[in-house]
């Protein structure tokens, strides 16, 4: 529905509200931290940690969970560039970070779909309710920030930001129950 909306408009109240918002709280500060956080969006650095983890299921026999991991990074960025192609959705004028390409939905908040999708996969390979629940946290939080600091640094607009992380949480989802219909391994 969401994209149905965005194809007919350049911005929602919803994409102008965040804007400003982001400009009431803006400190040098802020700009640091989330030109840093942002970075944890980016395709390298969550696919190479979805590897090193898919690796290391793989290896303590969760090998169902592995597969899920590595399907559900790869087909989530696949949908996301096909989506944007279609859709061809203009960026926000005035970023405060290099963008380049179509604006929805947000590559880099669905990327970061993979941090909380890592931290789930992991969690029958780590000992411990409170780390395993620590990790689910911290997983969860990287998303979000990497989320906000799109639209804080008008790389995106809200929308493209709930598009991306609702889609990448969408193709995770089917992929694990894909994967769990199929059998257990943990």
């Amino acid at each position: 529905m969401l994209t149905v909306v965005v194809s007919g408009r350049d911005s929602l109240a919803l994409d102008s509200n965040a804007f400003e918002l982001a400009r009431d709280v803006r400190e040098p500060w802020l700009d640091r931290f989330f030109r840093a956080v942002t970075t944890l969006g980016l395709i390298w650095i969550v696919g190479a940690a979805v590897l090193v983890a898919a690796a290391l299921l793989f290896k303590r026999g969760f090998r169902r969970r592995a597969v899920a991991l590595l399907a559900g990074a790869a087909l989530a960025w696949a949908i996301v560039w096909i989506v944007k192609a279609i859709v061809d959705r203009p960026r926000p004028p005035a970023a405060l970070v290099h963008t380049t390409g179509q604006s929805y939905p947000s590559a880099h908040a669905a990327n970061s779909v993979g941090w909380l999708a890592l931290a789930i996969a992991l969690g029958p390979a780590i000992s411990g309710r409170g780390v395993r629940v620590a990790t689910i946290v911290a997983g969860a939080t990287l998303t979000v920030l990497v989320g906000l600091s799109r639209i804080y640094l008008r790389a995106h607009y809200a929308s493209d930001v709930l598009a991306g992380e609702a889609l990448a949480v969408a193709v995770y989802a089917v992929v694990a129950i894909g994967v769990q219909m199929r059998g257990r391994d943990g």
